[in-house]
C-alpha cells in the first residue's frame, strides 16, 4: 500500500544451547490450550517449549504494543497460543515454523476461523533464512 505506514514488531524465541539429556527423564506429551494431549511429544533439540500460560501471553502483547496496522514476525510459533492473541492485535502475522507437526497443529487451529486470513505460515529454519 503506497503511502502508508506499517510498522514491524518481531516476537521470537531465544535459542539455548543444547543440553545432555537425561536418559531417565521422557518427553512430556504435547497439551494443546484446550488441555487435550496430542499424539507428540516436544522435540527440545528444536528448542521447545510450549507457552501455555495466559498472563505471560497477555503481558508480551501488551509490552510488544501491537497495534492494528501491526505485521508481526512470529519465530517458532508451536501450537498457537501466543499467535492467536497476535492475530486479534495486529493487521497480519507471519509464523516462521520449522517443526512440520507444529505447522499442522497451527493449520488445524486456525483453519475455519476469521484469523486465518491474517496469518501466514512459512515452514523453514529461521537461523538459515535469508531476511529481507
Amino acid at each position: 500500500v503506497s503511502g502508508a505506514h506499517t510498522s514491524s514488531v518481531v516476537i521470537g524465541t531465544r535459542i539455548m544451547p543444547k543440553k545432555k539429556r537425561d536418559k531417565r527423564a521422557r518427553p512430556s506429551p504435547l497439551t494443546a490450550a484446550d488441555g487435550k494431549r496430542q499424539g507428540f511429544t516436544f522435540n527440545k533439540t528444536f528448542g521447545q517449549h510450549i507457552l501455555k500460560n495466559p498472563l505471560i501471553i497477555k503481558t508480551i502483547v501488551e509490552r510488544a504494543a501491537v497495534k492494528p496496522t501491526d505485521v508481526v514476525l512470529e519465530i517458532g510459533p508451536g501450537t498457537g497460543n501466543l499467535t492467536q492473541k497476535l492475530l486479534e492485535s495486529a493487521k497480519k502475522v507471519v509464523a516462521l515454523e520449522y517443526d512440520p507437526r507444529m505447522i499442522a497443529e497451527l493449520h488445524k487451529r486456525f483453519q475455519g476461523t476469521e484469523l486465518i486470513h491474517k496469518l501466514q505460515i512459512i515452514h523453514g529454519d529461521a537461523i538459515k533464512l535469508k531476511f529481507p
